[in-house]
């Protein structure tokens, strides 16, 4: 095989107050002062975003040109020398400051930003002590709402746009504008139908000065106030990076975190913005039991009791009349778990988590390397109502690399066979409704022209709850249970596992209608309003002598359950997610279980040992210990990092 050379990139040296430093060549000046350990203050530049040299505040003086000039649109040269201390440097950002608070409301005591303002900040470190302007400053209506969730108060704006040139140029649909000139300018909505965007929660994170707002959030808290717990979002299976912030108890907002690899540092609407049912009061919080036709609360005893002696009785006349729907929102140990009871305890593999049949199959690339792709193809779905923040992956390949893009709605589409021309730079985006048939087609035209075929899985953990074996006819890691396989689980579990297929969630409910089960759990499903056929759901559901129910809320399926126990929010518990391209990722309990619910993992160990396990789990990290000695390291084998 002939050896590769990668060649170095070509290098720029320059003097920055007198240090000397080597940058790429094509380097932003004031990315090479902060390599250089300089303190260069700004407000609109952000690495991620096009050079505006929109707010001065960047000025340094560079040797040989008449004036000063901002850091953040000049790209470095050979010899450059640059100083960045001068009195003619501070008191040109003085007098930025002194500019920019000209009509800037001082009101930081009451500003949502108030505690994490970078304009607070700098004017603190490089602003006057005291203001020379005594006139009236300008005022205008506020809050002015922009959507459901982004309110705007005009008289705060430093017109930085960083918030217009993130909605063109990283969303991809300019919702934003700067509206008149001078000291007329505002920012508004670019359409009279409001911000119409998936992503407008991030202008809230990039505004520097607080006058783009929360509308949830407004006036709920400062941030000190909050603690920040390390999470992973719960909405779709992408598995965006985000900061809990939480207060009292309370989720307070949502704010994004870092990671390259998944999210960058952005978060759709969504997950920011509709994750709040956390706090809702409609929350069952008390284990209930149904009692002359009603549901009422109970003990916890009570209810795990009951739901052992139930499922007990009816798998020691027959595992086949017992069964499980699992969740796509449980965590990988939770659903593990799940399981693990009904393939043990009660020897069954009547366990599933699908609502409809689907292809089981890993994504051929990562989601970074879409942002990289020369032509992609979404067919029969569209990526930003569906999984928002890949949309950003497809925008980032379309404005950075001239990528192609079609949304088509069949295979045979045109622009499919236009995209695979391309070859090796193409990806093919499908969800998981494409059929069988279809997805086979593809995969054979893809294969000749060296494209690859992303099939994208809806759910925070759609691919863990299928790694982690809650399928009728696979054990965790995809292994068949009929395979040689099944020896390691029964030495790892501690009792026989059962060899032969179990009933998928279509037969589970026509056999549960037909009165052949005596016992249902559900875990965090609700098939009443999620099942394609919702008559059968509620047909089962109905007839079957035992449901159990273990969820958030009263559910449309919960109205029909036994017993009802309560779970936990994501937000109150520990674990690990796996998102749609196979990467685990951990989150971390951030408040306390609400009222008297508990952790999914928890409900289930303590049924285990109810249901006769001689050593239940004590906590999520005891669990994955035994994920991680049971995995198949091959089940992602390939490149697709």
């Amino acid at each position: 095989m002939a050896e590769t050379i990668t060649q170095a990139p070509e290098t720029v040296n320059l003097t920055i107050d007198g240090k000397k430093v080597t940058v790429p060549k094509g380097t932003l000046l004031i990315t090479a002062a902060f390599q250089a350990g300089a303190d260069v203050p700004y407000f609109c530049h952000h690495p991620r975003l096009k050079p505006a040299g929109a707010c001065r505040m960047c000025l340094v003086r560079i040797e040989k040109m008449a004036k000063l000039q901002t850091a953040c649109t000049v790209p470095v040269s050979e010899g450059m020398v640059v100083d960045t201390l001068s009195p003619e440097v501070k008191q040109a950002q003085q007098g930025i400051l002194e500019f920019l608070l000209i009509n800037h409301p001082l009101d930081c005591p009451i500003c949502d930003r108030g505690g994490e303002c970078p304009l607070q900040n700098m004017t603190f470190q490089y602003g006057p002590g005291v203001t020379r302007f005594i006139d009236e400053k300008r005022h205008f209506p506020k809050p002015v709402p922009l959507n459901d969730y982004v309110s705007i108060d005009r008289e705060r704006c430093i017109q930085c746009s960083r918030c217009t040139r993130f909605q063109a140029e990283i969303a991809g649909d300019g919702a934003l504008a700067i509206e008149s000139r001078g000291n007329s300018a505002v920012i508004a909505p670019f359409s009279l139908d409001g911000f119409q965007s998936h992503f407008s929660g991030n202008t809230v994170e990039l505004c520097p000065v607080g006058a783009l707002l929360s509308r949830p959030y407004r006036f709920q808290s400062r941030p000190w106030e909050f603690h920040s717990t390390d999470s992973v979002c719960s909405m779709c299976g992408v598995g965006c990076n985000i900061a809990v912030q939480t207060r009292t108890n309370q989720l307070m907002r949502v704010n994004s975190r870092l990671n390259e690899d998944v999210n960058e540092e952005w978060t759709c609407d969504t997950g920011k913005f509709e994750q709040y049912w956390v706090n809702s009061e409609e929350r069952i919080t008390t284990p209930m039991i149904r009692r002359a036709s009603v549901l009422k609360p109970c003990s916890w005893d009570e209810a795990l009791t009951a739901v052992a002696e139930a499922f007990s009785s009816a798998a020691k006349s027959s595992s086949n009349t017992v069964a499980g729907i699992g969740s796509t929102r449980t965590s990988n140990e939770e659903a593990y778990l799940f399981q693990r009871i009904f393939r043990t305890a009660l020897g069954s593999n009547n366990i599933d988590h699908r609502m409809h049949d689907f292809p089981i199959r890993p994504m051929e690339t990562s989601l970074a390397a879409i942002g990289e792709a020369k032509a992609i193809v979404a067919i029969g779905f569209d990526p930003k109502q569906y999984l928002p923040v890949v949309w950003l992956r497809i925008y980032k390949a379309i404005s950075n690399g001239n990528a192609t893009y079609a949304h088509v709605s069949s295979v045979d589409d045109p622009a499919v066979e236009a995209a695979l021309a391309v070859g090796e730079g193409a990806i093919l985006l499908t969800d998981d409704h494409i059929a069988s048939a279809d997805l086979d087609k593809l995969t054979k035209r893809a294969k000749s022209a060296g494209a690859k075929i992303n099939v994208l899985l809806p759910d925070n953990n759609s691919w863990g709850a299928i790694l982690m074996g809650v399928l009728p006819d696979r054990l965790p890691s995809l292994q068949p249970v009929g395979n040689g396989a099944r020896p390691k689980f029964e030495a790892l579990w501690g009792g026989p596992v059962p060899d032969k297929p179990g009933l998928a969630t279509w037969d589970i409910l026509k056999a549960g209608a037909a009165g052949d089960i005596r016992a249902l759990y559900v875990l965090g499903s609700n098939p009443v309003a999620s099942f394609p056929d919702r008559d059968l759901a509620a047909s089962a559901l109905e007839k079957i002598p035992f449901v159990v129910v273990q969820d958030l809320f009263l559910s449309e399926s919960a109205q029909y359950a036994n017993v009802f126990l309560p779970a936990s929010s994501f937000i109150e518990k520990a674990g690990t997610f796996t998102n749609i391209e196979g990467r685990v990722q951990p989150f971390g309990a951030a408040i306390r279980p609400v009222g008297d619910s508990k952790p999914d993992w928890q409900i289930l160990s303590e049924l285990y040992a109810r249901l006769g396990a001689s050593a239940p789990f004590f906590g999520p990290a005891d669990i994955a210990r035994e994920i991680a000695h049971s995995a198949d390291k091959n089940t992602f084998a390939g490149d697709r990092r």
